[in-house]
């Protein structure tokens, strides 16, 4: 229950209707907000994979199960991912599915979280095929909507 009963104080004491009427509408606009920033929801889903290097801010944070520490910078990550992509043949990466995402109401930020589903082969490991569980955060640079931090773990193991 609310401190003060809002319908008695809100609409049925005296006062100005009309500023009434602005708080309740400003009220209701408010979360209209958000999905004008570059961080949007459908920005967000028109994404279709998180490694487009238009998407990734240049500091970006990744840390995946393949990796034995995270690493910061696209750079370093395409270094760190060179002798794993090397030792995998037929690798094939299904889009990855959003259960959810929720953007700031600035829209200057957003997260995201889903799964994603994987397969490759191994010499040392033969047939891998799992999901993933992501969590991506993202940030406006230069006016638009940027990874900054991507994480990806493999579910139930």
């Amino acid at each position: 229950m609310l401190p003060f009963d809002l319908d008695r104080n809100l609409f049925h004491s005296g006062g100005n209707q009309m500023i009434r009427l602005i708080f309740l509408v400003a009220l209701f606009a408010l979360p209209v907000v958000a999905q004008n920033g570059p961080c949007s929801e459908q920005s967000i889903k028109n994404v279709n994979t998180a490694h487009e290097s238009s998407v990734l801010a240049k500091d970006m944070y990744f840390f995946s199960g393949a990796l034995k520490e995270p690493v910061v910078g696209t750079p370093p990550a395409d270094k760190a991912f060179a002798p794993i992509a090397a030792s995998r043949q037929n690798e094939k990466q299904d889009p990855m599915k959003a259960d959810r995402i929720v953007v700031a109401p600035s829209g200057d930020m957003a997260y995201e979280y889903g799964t994603a589903h994987m397969s490759f082969d191994s010499k040392k490991e033969g047939h891998v095929d799992f999901t993933a569980a992501y969590l991506r955060v993202w940030k406006t640079v230069d006016g638009k909507c940027k990874i900054a931090a991507e994480m990806f773990e493999p579910e139930n193991q």
